[in-house]
This record gives structure tokens, C-alpha cells and sequence, in this order.
């Protein structure tokens, strides 16, 4: 990355896993540009023990969050 680019961490969290492949392209597209992406589906959090603490860690290193298509309660919170 050069000197004149400043870092930053866009965080994705959604319901499900309905925009990981978009995700994954822009990705790729902006990986020199020192933009970096996360991507966390809600729908994870129950089948995977760490998915949640991964996304909340995620989402506290983060510059800018994005957040869509949360409908539960307890997705929100």
C-alpha cells in the first residue's frame, strides 16, 4: 500500500450468506487499494460457537460498518 493511502475496514453483517460471493469480488477488486472487507452472516451464529465473537471483533477494529437485512431481535442487538 502506498504512502498517500490511508487504511480502511469496511464490515459487512447480514442475516445470511446472500452477499459473500459479491463481497468476495469487491474484494479482490480493492485489495490494492487498501481497502480491506469483512463479511458476517447472523445466520452463522447459532451453528458456529466463534462466528459471533469473530463478527464483534470485527466490527470493533472496523472503520465503517454496514449492516442489512437484520429482522430478529436478537440479530439487531
Amino acid at each position: 500500500m502506498g504512502a498517500d493511502r490511508i487504511p480502511v475496514r469496511v464490515v459487512f453483517v447480514t442475516l445470511d450468506t446472500h452477499l459473500a460471493g459479491a463481497v468476495e469480488r469487491a474484494e479482490r477488486k480493492l485489495e490494492r487499494s487498501g481497502i480491506t472487507l469483512g463479511y458476517h452472516a447472523a445466520s452463522e451464529w447459532d451453528r458456529d460457537p466463534q462466528a459471533l465473537p469473530r463478527a464483534l471483533a470485527d466490527i470493533a477494529r472496523a472503520d465503517i460498518v454496514i449492516a442489512t437485512m437484520l429482522f430478529m431481535e436478537d440479530h439487531i442487538n
